[in-house]
């Protein structure tokens, strides 16, 4: 049985929260780039040597060509194919923002790394055995990233060499756990301990054995944490067939396959998971009149009221932590939030405000809306959305005009989730007409309830409607 892309994000999410997490990045990441996958990689140097490319076992056809021509030759043909220009793609990107430590990588390219470099993110580069003996600075929060297979040296494209040579024929297989012990050893320990994101594999892919061998390596009695895989769905019936049965083989030795329409479904994906892997921050967005006493003022402000009781009710494991910008309903949530809580459960980080520093350097807060934490910023409304939204895993719209809906904008660009109250009018209305909640991974019978109720109904149901939608947005 497959796992969905809400499964896949909820319990991968799970594990890089501990700390107990690595992706693993195959050739198909790098196709998005123009970069050759595998079979392509050798075609130039397969017909210099005349193996028929009937042959589709790639690291055979590769041992075969070594054979006929030398592995000098192979190198050389494999640099010439993938020592052009290309720059990181959606899913090195997103892949550069995910809060883990180890990327391993069996790709010779350097895309990865110009992803982390790109954001300046420091990064141990092991591309050989000896690379161990050179530790990031004790208390750095560096990356890794493990060339399994060699890699490309760094600088100008067109000029680069080997780094060390690349692992492509049958015999760099088979001698791969003698050759390189410590890469084998780490890879072997990083299976029993963390879960593993496997991307850019396809079905015919050489390393796709790799996984099967280090699940069928353990002892029975040792059970490793789960790992996924992503695939994209076969239509030709035969290569379905093939499909189903490498599934049920890779499922059967405790690897969940999630199975994607198209390539292009990744980056989607991959956002998701960067969101949900985010801290628990939800951000409270829009306005209202606090003084407006007609029927509508009064029920945006009792689903202000309600919907802060219903988040301090939350268990601690799963209670977000509230952010805003200060406005009217921001305020209200804050504060009912707080007095909601228990006094032993209060912290005054649970709720954060930021404010834009004073134009006439009265930088004092109101007595009744000393709430929380306030961080004074010297960032322009704008610098100071792009600092905070890519920090924030969901946000709720209570009310708001024209400057709520540029604010959500600016949020849904950082791939900020969007929970609408629309029963409040404003912009919570106009957001909640126009959005889909498909956009958002919502489409269960539960949730699609919940997301009716956002636009109809009593204060208590909508604030209740929109409490689940938060937990099941941010949490599940």
């Amino acid at each position: 049985m497959t796992v969905t892309a809400k499964e896949l994000v909820g319990k991968f999410a799970e594990a890089v929260a501990v700390g107990d997490a690595a992706v693993f990045i195959g050739a198909g990441t790098s196709v998005g780039a123009g970069l050759p996958d595998w079979n392509t990689l050798i075609d130039e140097a397969r017909k210099t040597a005349r193996v028929p490319c009937e042959l589709t076992d790639a690291p055979l056809a590769a041992q075969y060509i070594a054979n006929a021509d030398g592995e000098g030759a192979l190198h050389a043909s494999i640099k010439r194919m993938i020592d052009i220009p290309a720059a990181p793609t959606e899913v090195h990107r997103a892949l550069s923002h995910l809060p883990i430590r180890d990327y391993w990588t069996t790709n010779y390219d350097l895309l990865i790394e110009e992803a982390l470099e790109a954001r300046q993110v420091d990064f141990q580069w092991v591309v050989g055995e000896q690379d161990y003996a050179t530790r990031p600075a004790a208390g750095t929060r560096a990356k890794r990233v493990t060339k399994m297979h060699g890699s490309l040296t760094r600088g100008e494209t067109g000029f680069r060499n080997w780094k060390a040579a690349p692992i492509i024929t049958r015999s760099d297989f088979e001698r791969f756990e003698e050759l390189h012990p410590i890469t084998w050893m780490r890879l072997r320990a990083s299976w029993l301990t963390n879960s593993f994101l496997f991307l850019g594999l396809s079905f015919d892919d050489p390393n796709l054995n790799l996984l099967l061998r280090l699940s069928r390596s353990l002892p029975e009695h040792i059970d490793a944490p789960p790992h996924y895989v992503v695939f994209t769905a076969k239509s030709d019936p035969v290569e379905h067939r093939l499909q189903q049965l490498r599934i049920d083989d890779l499922e059967h030795s405790g690897v969940n396959v999630h199975m994607m329409d198209s390539y292009s479904d990744l980056p989607i994906l991959l956002s998701r998971l960067e969101v949900r892997c985010r801290p628990e921050l939800l951000f409270v967005s829009g306005s209202f009149d606090m003084d407006d006493k007609s029927e509508a003022g009064r029920l945006t402000k009792q689903v202000a009221q309600s919907l802060a009781v219903a988040l301090s009710g939350m268990d601690q494991v799963i209670r977000p932590n509230l952010v805003s910008f200060g406005g009217p309903a921001g305020q209200v949530v804050s504060r009912h939030f707080r007095d909601a809580l228990s006094p032993s459960e209060y912290r005054p980080e649970l709720v954060r405000f930021y404010y834009r520093k004073a134009v006439s350097g009265d930088e004092s807060i109101p007595v009744d809306h000393r709430v929380g934490t306030a961080i004074f910023t010297e960032r322009s409304l704008d610098e100071m959305r792009d600092f905070v939204f890519p920090q924030i895993r969901a946000l709720v719209v209570i009310g708001g005009g024209a400057r709520t809906e540029e604010e959500v904008a600016r949020a849904q660009d950082h791939g900020v989730l969007v929970v609408p109250i629309g029963v409040t009018g404003g912009a919570a209305r106009r957001i909640w007409d126009r959005l889909s909640p498909g956009s958002i991974g919502l489409n269960t019978g539960d949730e699609l309830a919940w997301w009716g109720q956002l636009g109809s109904g009593s204060a208590t149901l909508a604030a209740h409607a929109a409490s689940k939608l938060i937990k099941r947005l941010m949490f599940e």
